[in-house]
């Protein structure tokens, strides 16, 4: 068997165009796994985090208070042990055999450091330890080799080991492995360098989405039968590209630890602990692979939407109709209810490891169940069963704690979102893998081209350790060698196409200083600067001149419209296609007439949403189009407005019991703490105290001054969250249409006159938009609020107002409230115009014509500037005379025409990129 070893041959391809039989190509791992296998030295592969845990149980029983790591294992014991064992492991990988050299008398060497004296400490600790056996790594073998190697003489079946690159450029521990080899009779030999340049070019694109169109057109464009394409960089853009060229897929996926199925595992184990994570929650509750199943979930879902917590009364109800659901059962409810809000973990109880393994039992089991009929989730299966096996011996476990271990089980996959196809070219990982000559090579993701990490030592820890024959190579010298074989591969090629980018999702890309050096390589051009004053420039210059970007790429031809694409020796035929410009999608829609478009029943938002945009409400109320559950979860301010608006009502609760007006502050801040776990659980979470503090004390000191208000003014408070319905009569062509109003008031009461008084409750950043609406009398809410609660027509003039809980003020234009804003526009005037609005959009959907209100306003008003202009008559002089006025606006026309004009709320309409305002047209 002929071995070809190099120091970075680990993922490279046994053979391309001289395929054989005895002869293999590897790197450091595949050689030491060819020798175990000859010597019988093989072993069950033991994950890096199992053997964290096991030298965490070293450092445990060497921990005292003065110890050097005291401190650090006590803060974070987890990433302690890992960074310890990383260093033990690259020493062992060297040759250390955990002896260290005692100081010498005489001189102020203080001896080894501390680091060092501890990794010998916990080399010698292990065999005193429960549990502290160390699994071997693939630095233990090496060590293993070398002494297996000098003392059995088991023949090896190697007749030959040819070496990548000289032997001399291999660190002292592998040239030690290399001469023992020697010595049993194997030929050692070094494959020749290739001294050939490559033709370089470097293709610089501003986007991966431009370079994609131009490396696929590349390869599109020849037989690639002697084409390497190295891909450093996830090629899921550059896919799309070669189908399109009908060219085979590569199939590189991108690492990420976002995969669905790796989400179950974190996403679960941050849900057993309290406080709820009610966002956490709702993703767990989507997930494909979810363990919950989707009956139950939407049932939580919905909950969640309606109360952001896991102790109210949604939450009940829930899990109430989860358990009289015959498809799901009590024993599935009273599981749910018990893990996701009986049974969650204090960290301040600092639970131990059986705790957590105990809490996951309900997963574990589901889990395994799934994994049975959906092999993706076996491996997941797995990594939980690792994960539990490493957390049950713990004695406490805190949050950290328990995301470190997860995150050394639960490692970042590629997953590519189409696999690889079969294709002529060779494809690489990174070009210092390419051993065998091509004619070309196209490496895609240059900029993410990196060498491996090495650990920087220190310069007296690597001092110590060559005392007692350690010699540690330096990341100089491996990074050195990495640029050397980087070249060597270079040489491999007759061209080489370097693909670099400006950005990558708005973010500039860094360069490759390896860039230089293959420019290096290159021949001077002509006038290249070479002193040592101008070696920056020059090498600018050199760089420059071997550079092409897309626009420098075709050739004008004969033809108007036709050119030539040249890149690297290739070329392609291309023809101008048409210009597709991507136009506004229509702002009026014509669906037919349908008398089904007819409202069914109405609330204040629907009727808003109604008169604002139809096209928004047809979707939402016609075409059935809806949010998923989990993203209407309310946050921010819609969370803190729910909240606010249930402490209020629960403090009425109380002062009506008591037949009381105003609350007291024990009152209130008990209201505010029982329900805050219901209605704002988000503001329990770590790192929420800041915000947690300012919220509660806004709406405690809301809910004292809307009561003492409201006191002040007379108005005594009968009911919050009023329930109403009353039928609003349309007059269409088709004749009178009865649409039932349905909703609630936020406060209800009565002033010492008695009329109904009607208040809404607001949290908004501003409330200038509100104090707008009363002053102009188009508070359409507080109308129809008066209309629905009183009998008549018509609303009557009663006392209505808007609080704003954030400002803690109230904007009405009656002063009961406090100093009062002047209106434009009295109750009965605005109902009569939004009835008319009313009747006029109905009577348009009917007919099936449903308008994008924005888009349409937007046309509206440059058609009208530009009529204007075209009309305004020139006088002699050359100046302008007067334009008759005339609606310039949607809102001037329908105000004129003595309807309401409703703006069309776009910024909360979730349906943008349907009428043109968000995204592009394409």
């Amino acid at each position: 068997m002929i071995v070809e070893f190099g120091w970075f041959l680990d993922r490279a391809p046994w053979a391309y165009t001289r395929p054989g039989l005895n002869r293999v190509r590897v790197g450091r791992k595949g050689f030491v796994s060819l020798l175990q296998t000859r010597l019988g030295l093989t072993r069950p592969d033991t994950q890096n985090a199992e053997r964290v845990s096991q030298y965490l149980r070293r450092l445990e029983h060497l921990d005292s208070p003065g110890a050097w790591f005291h401190r650090s294992l006590a803060a974070d014991p987890w990433s302690t042990a890992y960074e310890l064992l990383s260093a033990r492991d690259d020493a062992v990988a060297n040759g250390w055999d955990g002896t260290l050299p005692e100081p010498e008398p005489g001189t102020h060497d203080g001896g080894p450091s501390p680091l060092l004296r501890t990794l010998a400490a916990a080399e010698r600790a292990g065999e005193g330890v429960p549990g502290g056996a160390l699994a071997p790594s693939l630095a233990d073998d090496i060590v293993e080799l070398i002494a297996e190697l000098e003392s059995t003489p088991l023949p090896l079946g190697i007749d030959e080991l040819v070496l990548s690159h000289p032997e001399d450029t291999f660190p002292a521990v592998w040239r030690r492995i290399i001469g023992a080899l020697r010595d049993r009779g194997i030929r050692v030999s070094e494959a020749p360098a290739p001294h050939r340049l490559p033709e370089l070019t470097v293709l610089q694109a501003e986007t991966e989405w431009e370079a994609a169109e131009h490396a696929a057109r590349w390869l599109a464009a020849g037989t690639n039968e002697r084409t390497a394409v190295v891909c450093s960089d996830p090629t899921a853009v550059l896919d799309q590209y070669l189908t399109l060229h009908c060219q085979p897929r590569l199939g590189v996926g991108e690492r990420s630890a976002w995969r669905a199925q790796d989400q179950l595992i974190p996403l679960f184990f941050e849900l057993v602990w309290e406080p709820a994570n009610v966002h956490l929650l709702a993703e767990f509750l989507t997930l494909p692979d979810s363990p919950v199943r989707r009956g139950a979930a939407k049932h939580l879902l919905r909950a969640l939407a309606e109360e952001p917590g896991v102790r109210g009364v949604a939450w009940s109800s829930a899990i109430a109709a989860i358990g009289a659901d015959d498809s799901l059962g009590p024993d599935l409810a009273a599981t749910l209810d018990r893990t996701f809000r009986a049974r969650l973990l204090s960290e301040a109880d600092r639970p131990s490891g059986a705790q957590l393994v105990e809490a996951t039992a309900w997963l574990t089991s589901a889990l395994t169940a799934r994994a049975a009929v959906v092999p993706r989730l076996q491996a997941t299966a797995a990594q939980l069963g690792r994960v539990l096996a490493l957390l049950a011996p713990l004695p406490h476990v805190s949050r950290r704690d328990l995301r470190r271990i997860i995150a050394s089980v639960v490692t970042e996959g590629a997953e590519p979102l189409v696999g690889a196809e079969a294709a002529p070219w060779l494809r690489l990982n990174h070009l210092a893998e390419l051993g065998e000559d091509v004619d070309d090579a196209l490496w895609w993701g240059f900029q993410s081209a990196s060498t491996p990490a090495v650990r920087r030592w220190d310069a007296h820890d690597a001092a110590a350790l060559a005392q007692v024959g350690v010699e540690l190579p330096t990341p100089q010298q491996l990074t050195a060698l990495a640029v050397r074989e980087t070249l060597a591969a270079a040489g491999r090629c007759r061209r080489l196409v370097v693909v670099q980018i400006a950005q990558r999702n708005g973010e500039r890309v860094e360069a490759n200083p390896l860039l230089e050096a293959l420019v290096a390589g290159q021949p001077a051009s002509t006038g290249a600067g070479t002193g040592a004053a101008e070696a920056g420039s020059g090498m600018a210059e050199r760089i420059a001149s071997v550079t092409r970007s897309p626009s420098d790429l075709v050739i004008a031809g004969a033809g108007a419209h036709d050119g030539v694409w040249r890149l690297a020796g290739r070329e392609a035929r291309l023809t101008r296609a048409a210009a597709l410009r991507p136009v506004a999608p229509r702002a009026e829609l014509e669906v037919g007439p349908n008398a089904a478009l007819a409202p069914e029943r109405l609330s204040f938002s629907q009727l808003e949403v109604l008169l604002g945009c139809s096209l928004r409400w047809a979707l939402e109320r016609k075409g059935r189009l809806t949010v998923p559950d989990a993203a209407d979860i309310p946050e921010g301010s819609r969370m803190i407005g729910t909240f606010a608006h249930r402490v209020i009502e629960r403090l009425h609760e109380v002062l009506h019991a008591s037949n009381r007006a105003v609350p007291t502050g024990g009152e209130v801040d008990a209201a505010i703490e029982e329900l805050l776990p219901e209605f704002a659980s988000e503001l329990l979470l770590p790192g929420q105290k800041a915000r947690r503090l300012t919220v509660v004390a806004a709406v405690a000191e809301a809910a004292r001054t809307f009561f003492a208000t409201l006191q002040r003014g007379g108005v005594a408070l009968q009911a919050v969250e009023k329930e109403f319905e009353k039928d609003l009569r349309l007059v269409t062509d088709d004749g009178v249409l009865s649409i039932p109003v349905v909703g609630s008031a936020d406060a209800v009461g009565i002033d010492e006159e008695g009329r109904t008084v009607v208040v809404d409750l607001k949290w908004s950043s501003t409330g200038r938009y509100l104090r707008e609406k009363v002053q102009k009398g188009t508070a359409l809410q507080l109308a129809l609020y008066q209309w629905a609660l009183n009998g008549g027509d018509a609303p009557p003039d009663h006392p209505t107002a808007y609080y704003l809980l954030k400002q803690h003020d109230f904007a009405s234009a009656h002063a009961h409230f406090g100093p009062s804003v002047p209106r434009v526009w009295a109750p009965e005037e605005l109902w009569r115009r939004a009835v008319h609005a009313a009747e006029h959009v109905v009577a348009d959907v009917l007919a099936g014509h449903v308008t994008a209100t924005k888009p349409f306003a937007d046309v509206f008003a440059a058609v009208s500037a530009q009529a204007s202009q075209s009309s305004a008559p020139t006088g002699a002089e050359g100046g302008s005379a007067p334009v008759p006025a005339g609606p310039t606006t949607v809102e001037e026309r329908e105000t004129a025409e003595g309807r309401l004009y409703v703006e069309p709320g776009c910024r909360f309409c979730r349906f943008g990129a349907l009428c043109g305002l968000k995204g592009d047209y394409s």
